[in-house]
């Protein structure tokens, strides 16, 4: 008796094959996992940070976290960050858009925009008077103290 297949076309398709759906279901969560710059969520990855970092190699194996990058320790674009929220004009997100671009340009690779976000803070906390010009031009000027 035959299971309603031509002969010669191959196995049933609609049989079970319960190893090959696990190694697509691990193919689709590796790719899941993976972030991009463009998508800076960690999709599929619910491993705490103690987890991800009791899985790295030790010292004796490779550098350790201390040693490498600050980009390259981390096993996330969230990882030991605390979600701020703010908000900005349609001009500030267009200077933003075309400040990743230009950083992007110049290192020859993708950036995470969360990596841009906080290093755009952290070089305005080096110049002060800077910020503080920009928020003359806004009109703070007209609530200095001037004695």
């Amino acid at each position: 008796m035959t299971d309603g297949m031509k002969s010669g076309a191959g196995s049933d398709p609609f049989a079970d094959d319960s190893s090959n759906n696990a190694s697509k279901a691990t193919e689709t969560t590796e790719q899941d996992t993976e972030a991009s710059p463009t998508k800076e969520a960690n999709v599929g990855n619910e491993k705490t940070t103690s987890q991800k970092r009791s899985e790295r190699p030790d010292s004796s194996t490779g550098p350790s976290e201390e040693d490498l990058p600050y980009i390259f320790g981390r096993s996330g674009v969230k990882e030991d960050r605390e979600m701020i929220q703010y908000f900005l004009r349609d001009e500030t997100e267009d200077l933003e858009a075309e400040v990743k671009h230009a950083v992007e340009q110049e290192l020859g690779t993708d950036v995470y925009l969360t990596d841009i976000r906080e290093a755009l803070v952290r070089i305005g906390a080096n110049h002060i008077d800077e910020v503080a010009d920009e928020l003359r031009g806004w009109g703070y000027r007209y609530r200095e103290d001037t004695n």
